[in-house]
């Protein structure tokens, strides 16, 4: 845009601005709260039935892709076959970091006074 351009365009916002308006402000306002009114007066389920509807709509599409995505379940349908672990000692404890990393702590009684570490 050109600074012409521009001068022309600002000249013209002015003047707008500066004309009357065409209703009067209090009149502006009573047509406004009578056209609230009117709505409110349509039913609560009918002004609210677009809002129902997209938040339905909403919840079964997050259903919907909650489900696609979902990890399969270990044992369900291609798993592989479990292999089964050796039994362990009483002072060992196995925790599953994740599914394919397992962490073995050793548990020992602290050492009794005069007794060997």
């Amino acid at each position: 845009m050109t600074d012409q351009e521009m001068e022309r365009f600002d000249e013209a916002l002015k003047t707008w601005a500066k004309r009357s308006p065409q209703t009067p402000a209090h009149e502006a306002a009573r047509q406004v709260v009578a056209r609230l009114s009117e709505r409110r007066t349509g039913g609560w389920l009918m002004g609210n039935s677009l809002r129902f509807a997209t938040a339905a709509a909403g919840l079964a599409l997050l259903l919907v892709v909650g489900w696609v995505t979902l990890p399969k379940a270990p044992g369900t349908l291609a798993s592989t076959p479990e292999v089964a672990l050796p039994p362990l000692p009483d002072d060992v404890v196995l925790l599953w970091l994740d599914d394919e990393t397992p962490l073995y702590l050793t548990v020992a009684l602290p050492a009794t006074e005069g007794g060997s570490r």
